[in-house]
C-alpha cells in the first residue's frame, strides 16, 4: 500500500437514525457536475472512507423512505384509510453538502433524525480520527483481498479457505477444514482481543454456520458457480446450470425439474423458428402472416421460459411450474406481437409470399423502412414482455418511468441496429444478389457459375456475418449507455464507474459473438448437409440417365442445375426472412442478492432473526442466537469437539502439528501470473504453485527457510522484479523480487498490479489485513 500522503481521503460517518446517505463523486474537471462518475449508499451506523490520487469532487445527499407504523387493531375505518396512506413509500432528499471539491483530508459526520429534519452535519480533520481511519483503512483493503461472491464476500475465504481447494475435499475433510478455518478466525477476529473487530467476527459465525450445513453449502457452491466472474463467459456458470450440486433428494428433484422445463423450453424455441422460416416464403399470404404470428409466439415463448430456467433463483432454489408458465405466456404474447408486426410491415412495404419482390430489388428506402419499423416493434415488445415477466412473476418493483424508458431504449435500439445490419449486408452483396435474380428467368444450364453450392454459401456468410456483427456491436452501444443512464437516475442503486459500464458492454459482446460464431458453425453444417443432398440427387440423375440412354451434360453443368431446383424448392429468394428482430434492450437485472447471507438462509432451516439481528451489520450487535465468549484464559474454548477428549496440552501440540500459515496473491495486473511457493520440511525443499487470483498455499508451521515469488506470462514466465513500495522506484540492479522468511509468518497477501509492460508486488498486508515492510 502506498504512503498515506499520496491519497486524498474523505470519511462519512453516518451517526443518523434513519438517514440513508449517498456520496457522489465527481472529475475534478468536470464544470457540470450533472452525472457522476461513481456513487457510494451509506446506511445508519455505518462509515465509508474514499481514497484517490487524484483530486476529486462531492456532494453528499441524505434520502429517507418515510413509512408510518400501522396503528392498533381498535382504530376505526377512517383511521385505517388514513394509515394506509400513510403506509405508501414518500421518498424525501436533503443535499447535505453542495458539489465542492476536496481541499484537505476530512471527516463528515452526519447525526439526527431525518424524519424531524434535523440532520447535522459535523466537520472535522481526518487527523484526529485515526481509529475510525485505521477501521476503514482494514475494510477497503479486506474488500480488496477477499473475492465478492454474490453481493457479499466469499464466505470460504472469510474463514481464511481456498474454495477451488476445499471442494475437491471428501465431504468429511470440508468439514473438519471449515471446523478448523472457523476457530482460527474467530480467535483472531474475536472483540475482546486488542486487534478484534465485531463486524468481522459476525461474519465469520454467519459464513461458519453456512457452510457447516452440507444443503446451505450446496446451494452456496452453486450461487458461487453461477455468478462467475465474467458472466456467461464463465464456465463455472455453465457448470452450475448443468451440473447443480445436489446432496439430498429435493435438491436432485428441483434440479431434474428444471431441466425438462430447459428441455420444453428449447423444443418451443426450435420449433417457434421452424415454423417462422417454413412459412416464410410460402405463396399464400395468409399463410405466411399466421406463421409470422404464430413462429414468433413459440419463439417468444420459449425464449422467455428458457431464460427463466437459467435465471439464478431457478438454480439455488426451485424452477417453479408455475413462474414458468406464466413466462412462457408472456413471452408468447410479446413474440406474436413482434412476428405480427414483422409480417404486417414487411406485407405493407414490399409484399409477403408470392408477391415479394427479391431483396436486391427493394429500394433503400424500403429497406430502411423495413428494418427500422420491425426492430423498432420488436424492441418495444419484448421490453414490455420483460417487464411484464419481472414484475408479475419475479416480484421486482419497477415503476411506470422505468417501463416506459425501456419501451423508448428498446425501440431506439431495435430501429437503429436493424437499419445499420441490415445496410451493411444490403451493400455487401447487392451486386450478386442482383447478378442471381437476373439470371433465374435464364436457361438452367446457363446459371452454373452464378448459382453453385459454394457461391450461396459466400452470399450468405458475406450477408449475415458483417449484419450480425453490426447489429451486435449497435445492440450492445446503445444498450451500455442506456444503462448507464438508467443507473443515474435511480437513487436507491450505487453509480459504478463508467469503465465498468464499458468492461460490462465487452462482456455482452463477447456472449454475442459466441453465439454468432454457433450460428456459423450451424450454417457451415447446414451446408455441408446441402451438398450431401445435392450428391445423392445427382447419382439417381446419372443412374437414369445412364438408364434411358439420354446426352449426358457434364457433370458440373448437372450439379449447377440440381443446386438452382433446390434453390428455388426452398423459396430463397424471398426477403420476407428480413423483416425479423434480432436486437433488443436488456434492462438491469438486479438478483435479490445483495445481501449474500439474506439469500443463502431463504427458506433454510436457520434460526430466524428478529429485527435487531437484520440490521446487525449496521448496527454492530452481536446476533441475539448467539453469545460469544467473554475471555480467553483457556485455549480449549477454541478447540474442535474432536480433540476435546486429549486435554488442553495434548490438544495444543496436535493442533500446532497441523497449522499452516497461509500464503495468498491477488494479482490485479493485465497477464497471467502464478506464485511460487518452496519451504523446507523435514529436511526436504518443497515447491508449490498456484495461478488463480485469490489462491493460496498453507505451509506448516514447522516449516523453514520460506521463499515466496511471483512471475507473470508475457507470451512466457518471467520473474516479478524486485520494487520498492514506499520508495516508488526500481531496485537496481534488476533482480526477482523474492520474500525469504526463516519460520512461516502467520499470514501474508500479496497483491500485485501493473500495466501491459510491467508488474510488480504493489502491497503486502498481513492477518488483519494491513501493511507489512516485507521486502
Amino acid at each position: 500500500m502506498d504512503q498515506d500522503e499520496d491519497y486524498k481521503s474523505l470519511l462519512i460517518r453516518n451517526d443518523s437514525s434513519d438517514a440513508i446517505l449517498t456520496l457522489y463523486l465527481y472529475a475534478e474537471w468536470d464544470r457540470i457536475c450533472w452525472i457522476s462518475k461513481e456513487s457510494k449508499i451509506i446506511y445508519p451506523s455505518d462509515k465509508y472512507l474514499y481514497r484517490s490520487k487524484e483530486r476529486f469532487q462531492f456532494e453528499v445527499v441524505a434520502r429517507f423512505d418515510d413509512r408510518k407504523d400501522k396503528k392498533s387493531e381498535d382504530d376505526s375505518q377512517t383511521d385505517k384509510k388514513k394509515e394506509d396512506e400513510q403506509d405508501k413509500p414518500k421518498k424525501k432528499k436533503q443535499v447535505l453538502k453542495e458539489v465542492q471539491q476536496w481541499k484537505e483530508d476530512r471527516l463528515l459526520k452526519i447525526t439526527g433524525f431525518f424524519g424531524s429534519e434535523s440532520l447535522d452535519v459535523v466537520e472535522g480533520d481526518l487527523a484526529y480520527y485515526p481509529e475510525d481511519k485505521q477501521i476503514c483503512l482494514r475494510k477497503l483493503q479486506r474488500d480488496k483481498e477477499l473475492k465478492v461472491t454474490s453481493g457479499g464476500r466469499n464466505l470460504y475465504e472469510i474463514l481464511g479457505l481456498y474454495m477451488a481447494k476445499v471442494r475437491k475435499m471428501s465431504k468429511e475433510e470440508q468439514k473438519q477444514a471449515i471446523r478448523r478455518g472457523y476457530h482460527t478466525q474467530i480467535r483472531r477476529w474475536h472483540p475482546d482481543n486488542n486487534c478484534g473487530d465485531e463486524e468481522i467476527a459476525k461474519e465469520i459465525i454467519l459464513a461458519y454456520k453456512i457452510l457447516e450445513d452440507e444443503d446451505l453449502r450446496a446451494r452456496y457452491n452453486n450461487l458461487t458457480d453461477y455468478d462467475g466472474d465474467w458472466g456467461w463467459l464463465s464456465w463455472s456458470r455453465y457448470k452450475a446450470i448443468f451440473n447443480t450440486e445436489c446432496v439430498n433428494e429435493e435438491q436432485k428433484k428441483a434440479y431434474r425439474k428444471r431441466m425438462c422445463m430447459f428441455a420444453a423450453s428449447l423444443a418451443m424455441t426450435a420449433l417457434g423458428i421452424g415454423l417462422t422460416v417454413g412459412t416464410a416464403g410460402l405463396g399464400a399470404p395468409a399463410l405466411v402472416a399466421v406463421g409470422a404470428v404464430f413462429g414468433g409466439g413459440l419463439l417468444g415463448s420459449g425464449l422467455q421460459s428458457l431464460q427463466h430456467t437459467l435465471n439464478q433463483r431457478a438454480i439455488v432454489d426451485e424452477c417453479l411450474a408455475k413462474e414458468w408458465l406464466m413466462k412462457a405466456a408472456i413471452g408468447f404474447l410479446g413474440g406474436a406481437a413482434t412476428g405480427g408486426a414483422a409480417a404486417g410491415f414487411t406485407a405493407a412495404i414490399t409484399g409477403l409470399g408470392s408477391a415479394a419482390l427479391e431483396s436486391a430489388a427493394i429500394t433503400a428506402g424500403q429497406y430502411i423502412g423495413v428494418g427500422a419499423a420491425t426492430g423498432a416493434a420488436g424492441g418495444v415488445a419484448t421490453s414490455i414482455a420483460l417487464d411484464v415477466g419481472r414484475t408479475f412473476v419475479d416480484s421486482e418493483q419497477i415503476t411506470l418511468k422505468q417501463v416506459c424508458g425501456h419501451v423508448a431504449c428498446g425501440a431506439l435500439i431495435g430501429a437503429v441496429a436493424r437499419v445499420t445490419g441490415g445496410s451493411v449486408s444490403k451493400a455487401l452483396v447487392e451486386s450478386q444478389a442482383c447478378a442471381a435474380s437476373a439470371n433465374l428467368r435464364g436457361d438452367a444450364v446457363e446459371q452454373v457459375i452464378i448459382v453453385t453450392g459454394g457461391r450461396r454459401f459466400t452470399i450468405f456468410v458475406a450477408q449475415s456475418i458483417p449484419r450480425m456483427l453490426t447489429e451486435s456491436g449497435t445492440e450492445v452501444v446503445i444498450g451500455t449507455v442506456c444503462r448507464f443512464a438508467e443507473e443515474r437516475l435511480d437513487d436507491s442503486v450505487e453509480n459504478r464507474r463508467p469503465n465498468k459500464h464499458v468492461m460490462d458492454g465487452i462482456k455482452d459482446l463477447a456472449v454475442k459473438g459466441l453465439k454468432g460464431a454457433a450460428r456459423f458453425i450451424a450454417t457451415v453444417v447446414s451446408h455441408k448437409w446441402n451438398e450431401k443432398k445435392v450428391d445423392t440427387r445427382l447419382k439417381k440423375e446419372l443412374q437414369n440417365t445412364a438408364h434411358t440412354g439420354a446426352i449426358n451434360m457434364t457433370s458440373q453443368e448437372r450439379r449447377g442445375k440440381i443446386r438452382l431446383e433446390m434453390y428455388m424448392e426452398d423459396n430463397e429468394h424471398h426477403n420476407w426472412r428480413d423483416g425479423q428482430c434480432s436486437a433488443k434492450y436488456q434492462p438491469p437485472v438486479r438478483e435479490n442478492n445483495s445481501a449474500f447471507a439474506k439469500e443463502i438462509k431463504k427458506n433454510s432451516d436457520l434460526p430466524e432473526e428478529n429485527e435487531e439481528d437484520r440490521d446487525s451489520h449496521r448496527t454492530g450487535k452481536w446476533p441475539s442466537n448467539y453469545q460469544p465468549p467473554k475471555n480467553e484464559e483457556t485455549f480449549s474454548q477454541f478447540l474442535p469437539s474432536d480433540l476435546s477428549d486429549f486435554g488442553e496440552e495434548r490438544a495444543s501440540k496436535i493442533i500446532l502439528e497441523e497449522a499452516r500459515c497461509q500464503v495468498k496473491y491477488v494479482s490485479e495486473g493485465a497477464w497471467f501470473s502464478k506464485m511460487v511457493v518452496s519451504y523446507f520440511l523435514h529436511g526436504e525443499k518443497v515447491v508449490e504453485e498456484v495461478r488463480d487470483s485469490g489462491s493460496s498455499v498453507d505451509i506448516p508451521y514447522v516449516a523453514r527457510n520460506i521463499e515466496v515469488k511471483f512471475q507473470v506470462r508475457r507470451p512466457f514466465w518471467g520473474d516479478i522484479c524486485k520494487y520498492d513500495r514506499s520508495g516508488g522506484f526500481w531496485c537496481k540492479p534488476y533482480q526477482p523480487h523474492v520474500f525469504r522468511y526463516d519460520s512461516p509468518p502467520i499470514h501474508r497477501t500479496f497483491t500485485i498490479s501493473g500495466g501491459l509492460w510491467y508488474e510488480a508486488v504493489m502491497s503486502v498486508t498481513d492477518e488483519y489485513h494491513e501493511e507489512t515492510k516485507d521486502m
